[in-house]
């Protein structure tokens, strides 16, 4: 059959249904060629080279020792055209090179006047005791000036020597005795006193942390701490306030390392959804900060536990502040170990937070420390009425307080009877010298912002 025309002409003779198909120009099998056989009996043509031809260039000459190289000539040196500065220097001074003589440039006297310096009044020194007088042009009128006189500060006591105002500690009772104070040794820099002060729009704070007579006797660096901050959109002030205990030798460490972390927790919870805050977690927060100096980061083992409680072991007492209704506060605590909290109104210590000790002083077993956790952490919540301040300090404070009815409990709630205006006089207070009381004192005080202008900030009645 032909394949040309198979589809269009059945084999059975019927007529096409299409007609013949069109072919393509140039289709036909006679117009191809057939390919060259190949195989054994058809062996493919004889392959021929196209011949050589020597690249038009010329060689480049041989090397080698068969074959030396030509012989290098440098070019002719030509003296640059223009003529060289003259040597500089003492080792090339010479009679013919002098050096060139300097002359200093011609002064000429200013073209203006200087004007004769501004006139100074002598103003009259006024007498000891007596105020200050103002300049004339800053006096008020004679009308204002008249009544009584201005009440002058009584001055500081000097230091006996004739060099001004001295820091005089003190003295409720029997005092201890007088000790110039060694340096305490420590990794980093840790100041023996330290104090500080400030207000949010609801909340007035005073703050101060002392280092005891015991160590400052022996060198020891003062093993408490505290941290505060303010956490604006609640307007709550976060604080903790820590004593390391006095047997482990990096305690210090620890205290700072409690009081940071359960600051910055707290904080990072009041800032997430729903503001609440898991006291468990601030604690175990701080806990684990302890474990991580012994362990670097992984679970502790028991060995590791018992290294982190002898070296870093403290208390702490943490918590939040909140401006309340009428002039009042609404105070939160969660406490481990024997630091305690005080509710000072009328001039009476009310304790909030107490702990158990032993005869001795020393923690006994109904007292924890950290990295130690209590089997039940329950925030207390707390009113603080107008006129009253919250007060969070160490056992250095609380054991010289006691009740409050002695010479410390009287002369600490003079002081606090009000916000202290200038903080330094919270430190000034609590570096009271009282026999056998020379551990670290650290105090945290907090009053409602309304009682900063309702008494005076003078420091007591």
């Amino acid at each position: 059959m032909d394949p040309r025309t198979h589809l269009t002409s059945p084999p059975d003779g019927t007529p096409p249904l299409f007609g013949p198909m069109p072919q393509p120009p140039g289709y036909g099998a006679a117009e191809y060629g057939a390919p060259t056989p190949r195989g054994p009996e058809h062996p493919a043509p004889e392959y021929r080279a196209p011949e050589y031809r020597p690249p038009e260039h010329p060689a480049p000459p041989p090397r080698g020792p068969e074959h030396p190289a030509p012989e290098y000539r440098a070019p002719e040196y030509r003296p640059p055209e223009h003529p060289a500065p003259p040597p500089r220097g003492p080792e090339h001074r010479t009679p013919e090179h002098p050096a060139p003589e300097y002359r200093a440039p011609e002064y000429r006297p200013p073209a203006y006047e200087v004007p004769p310096p501004p006139h100074i009044p002598d103003y009259p020194v006024p007498p000891p005791g007596a105020a200050p007088e103002a300049p004339p042009g800053q006096r008020p009128p004679a009308a204002a000036r008249s009544g009584p006189p201005a009440r002058v500060p009584p001055a500081a006591p000097e230091d006996g020597r004739g060099r001004g105002p001295a820091w005089r500690r003190l003295v409720l009772g029997t005092g201890s005795p007088v000790i110039e104070a060694r340096p305490p040794a420590a990794d980093t820099y840790r100041p023996d006193t330290l104090f500080d002060g400030w207000s949010t729009p609801g909340v007035t704070l005073r703050l101060a942390s002392v280092r005891g007579d015991a160590h400052r006797a022996d060198g020891s660096p003062r093993q408490d701490d505290l941290s505060v901050a303010f956490h604006e959109p609640t307007g709550a002030v976060v604080f903790a306030v820590a004593d390391g205990v006095s047997r482990c030798p990096q305690s210090h460490v620890g205290a700072t390392l409690a009081c940071r972390t359960a600051v910055a927790d707290v904080l990072r919870q009041l800032g997430g959804p729903g503001r609440a805050v898991d006291w468990q977690r601030t604690l175990s927060a701080a806990a684990f900060q302890l474990f991580m100096r012994v362990t670097g980061g992984a679970d502790p083992t028991p060995e590791q536990r018992q290294e982190a409680e002898g070296q870093y072991a403290t208390t702490l007492v943490t918590g939040l502040v909140e401006p309340g209704v009428r002039g009042q506060l609404r105070v939160c605590l969660v406490s481990v170990g024997d630091t305690g909290a005080w509710l000072l109104y009328g001039g009476e210590f009310r304790p909030l937070v107490t702990a158990d000790k032993d005869g001795e002083g020393v923690y006994s077993a109904k007292v924890s420390a950290l990295p130690r956790l209590p089997a039940v952490i329950e925030p207390k919540w707390y009113d603080v009425p107008v006129g009253g301040a919250l007060l969070i300090g160490t056992d250095g404070f609380g054991d010289p307080l006691g009740g409050g009815s002695g010479p410390v409990g009287r002369e600490l709630a003079r002081v606090l009877a009000s916000p202290p205006r200038q903080p330094g006089e919270l430190a000034h207070a609590l570096d009271f010298s009282r026999e056998t009381e020379d551990d670290d004192r650290t105090l945290l005080a907090f009053w409602h912002r309304d009682a900063l202008e309702r008494g005076g900030g003078e420091g007591g009645p």
